[in-house]
């Protein structure tokens, strides 16, 4: 019901000398297909930067405000193909963006490219994630005469790599973002090309954020989902390992450390919520694990369900295969009871009228609903904003019997520091509802109390979410890469600084639990 909002996606291709057949645009094309894969990442802005010898302008950046399709006039023919042709390249990188800081305006689209007359130090990069340490390093950045004028990390990633690049003699992009990885804490995955037609694409050290790649032959693809690597019809796709930079040059491909090992750290969220379902993260499946999370979920049910009175209704989009796998669970057939309109972007209501949001975004089938005890499946109750006016609606419309959610994630507890979009306790539902000594107890569940408050003031009949050891069983992860946080649920932060950010937070809730927080929904 609610939109829980992850940065960004990258993508970046290097195309082989001796390619034949190319498609108009050459990388623009290849860049512009696999941001439209992605742009259930960021809805904010797109671009691209591409590489040619060919023209004076040697890397070329073309960015704007707005959705994929729009950003390159796919409504138009010509002037699509006008794009491609001016922005044709050999190599590329791409970005889409959602501003989890900084605010919706044109010069926060990325790429960023910074000029300079020498070639190796003329560069453009797209970055997705969040820079934890931001304010200690934009401190850091002043005292050396530096400003921010967009007051973002992406700006700050780009000066840093600046600083690193100073001198005569070119420097190693290993040994760059070796001494970068020393110094931000975060999330940062980086897809990076510069004047010389050197083109990179780093993960960070805990591998926060997901990318993989394919190399076929010198025609290299990387994307931050896999989803929109195999929707060119390529089977192939290797994950790029926390800690790993992969470099393209000259039809040769190459993977290098440039960071120590550390224990990994995925986001559960990549597979709870913001990962395509056709998408597969670091070996797990983002479907099948969605999946589980279902039949894990139906674990925990304490109904007396028959086939009679119940159905399973799925809240769209994200839930459906966690609705699936319950319902299979305890031997119901998942029902399509609200059909989502799909032609309903972000939504900005000054009034804030909850209601009326809940009604553009869903329509409610009568039919399956009406006299029915509904199980509701939902992915995730983050803000729990729009909840209560979407319970609402639904028994208004639907004329349900009953009213049941069941939450395949666990409640939301703490921030966020990481690129998702919730950095505040007193934004989240489930503190709400806590005492101070349950909201300071971290890496344990919410208790069944705090979860029938939350049920109560949602006009629910009954309420029940995943466990955290739910979470763990579900998301399958190879051995070699097991790692997952989830700082949200437990306030188990893997960096220093997201320790050091929690526990001011957690001061600042101490001190005044009730504060409202206002937020544009």
């Amino acid at each position: 019901m609610e939109e829980k909002r992850e940065e960004c996606a990258i993508a970046a291709v290097s195309l082989p000398k001796n390619m034949k057949n190319l498609p108009t645009g050459g990388a623009a094309y290849y860049l512009y297909k696999m941001l439209l894969q992605q742009q259930h990442r960021g809805q904010n802005s797109a671009g691209i930067t591409t590489y040619s010898k060919k023209r004076m302008q040697i890397i070329d950046t073309y960015k704007e405000l707005g959705m994929v399709n729009k950003v390159f006039r796919s409504h138009n023919m010509q002037k699509n193909k006008a794009i491609l042709e001016h922005y044709s390249g050999t190599k590329g990188i791409g970005h889409v963006r959602y501003a989890t800081s900084g605010s919706d305006k044109e010069g926060n689209a990325q790429p960023f490219e910074r000029h300079h007359g020498r070639l190796w130090k003329w560069f453009s990069f797209a970055y997705n994630g969040h820079i934890a340490n931001f304010s200690e390093l934009k401190k850091e950045l002043k005292s050396s005469s530096y400003h921010l004028v967009r007051n973002t990390d992406t700006e700050l990633v780009m000066h840093y790599i600046s600083k690193l690049l100073a001198g005569d003699k070119r420097p190693d992009l290993v040994d760059i973002f070796g001494e970068l990885s020393e110094t931000f804490d975060g999330a940062y995955n980086i897809s990076y090309i510069n004047a010389e037609g050197l083109l990179a694409v780093i993960r960070d050290p805990l591998g926060i954020r997901p990318a993989c790649y394919n190399n076929d032959n010198g025609f290299f693809i990387a994307t931050s989902e896999s989803c929109a690597i195999t929707s060119g019809e390529i089977e192939k796709i290797k994950s790029i390992k926390p800690g790993e930079i992969v470099i393209a040059e000259n039809d040769s491909v190459e993977v290098k450390r440039f960071a120590k090992k550390r224990k990994a750290a995925h986001c559960m969220f990549e597979w709870v919520y913001f990962s395509n379902p056709a998408s597969v993260i670091d070996e797990a499946s983002v479907y099948e694990t969605r999946w589980k999370l279902g039949e894990e979920l139906a674990k925990n049910e304490s109904l007396d369900i028959n086939d009679k009175d119940y159905v399973v209704v799925a809240v769209p989009d994200t839930a459906k295969p966690s609705a699936a796998g319950y319902a299979n669970k305890i031997g119901l057939p998942s029902m399509e009871g609200l059909i989502r309109n799909r032609y309903v972007g972000r939504t900005f209501i000054e009034s804030g009228n909850r209601l009326e949001i809940a009604r553009e975004k869903y329509n409610v089938n009568k039919s399956v609903i009406e006299g029915k005890k509904v199980i509701l499946v939902d992915d995730s109750i983050v803000r729990g904003t729009t909840g209560k006016a979407f319970i609402e609606m639904l028994r208004k419309r639907g004329k349900p019997k009953e009213v049941h959610m069941r939450v395949s994630c666990p409640p939301i507890k703490y921030p966020c520091y990481y690129g998702t979009d919730m950095s505040t306790l007193h934004e989240l539902a489930a503190p709400q509802y806590m005492s101070l000594d349950e909201v300071q107890t971290t890496g344990i569940d919410v208790s069944d109390k705090v979860i029938e408050k939350i049920g109560k003031e949602m006009s629910l009949d009954s309420l029940v979410y995943q466990k955290i050891e739910g979470i763990k069983k579900s998301i399958d992860l190879p051995e070699e890469n097991r790692g997952i946080c989830m700082a949200c649920l437990t306030g188990e932060y893997p960096t220093e600084c997201g320790k050091k950010l929690f526990c001011k937070a957690l001061k600042e809730f101490i001190k005044n639990p009730k504060k409202k927080h206002k937020r544009v929904v």
